[in-house]
């Protein structure tokens, strides 16, 4: 089963982001029930071996500003005091190395950008808006399909 650990996150202007952004930039748009912060990929495992204890913070998770990785995607940036240590903890804990952990929500896959001045300028409008999500962290399988892919909960840590 193709697994990751990640925090769901509800975006409540995310419909209006795809509308401002859209005329700019081609590519695949997540599915606003799929958006999430993965805190680690593990890829295909077999789903009792990642159930175990997690300390989770009891905080919340900011959300502010879209940025891009590469112009290939589209993300807003999340943060909180302690995200890196639950990122940490994982890694500990599963005994991996993994790559340099950067906190987002992938909004975009992008595939060609239209007109790179209007999307920026775009993008400068929702720089100043900030969410916050519930800092809950769950084990969730990951079904691709051709319309996508389907995300199930597994486990809460």
């Amino acid at each position: 089963m193709r697994l990751f650990i990640a925090t769901p996150i509800t975006l409540p202007i995310y419909t209006a982001i795809k509308q401002k952004l859209s005329p700019y930039i081609q590519g695949n748009w997540i599915l606003g029930s799929n958006l999430h912060i993965t805190h680690l990929f593990i890829g295909e495992q077999e789903p009792n071996n990642y159930k175990f204890r997690l300390n989770i913070p009891n905080e919340k998770i900011e959300l502010k500003g879209l940025d891009f990785f590469n112009d290939k995607i589209l993300y807003i940036k999340a943060s909180s005091p302690n995200i890196d240590i639950v990122h940490k903890e994982l890694i500990k804990k599963l005994q991996i190395h993994s790559k340099t952990f950067k906190p987002h929500v992938t909004l975009c896959r992008i595939k060609s950008i239209k007109d790179k001045t209007k999307l920026l300028n775009a993008v400068k409008e929702f720089n100043n808006l900030k969410f916050y999500a519930d800092f809950e962290v769950y084990l969730y399988s990951s079904t691709l399909t051709p319309k996508g892919a389907i995300y199930k909960k597994l486990y809460k840590y």
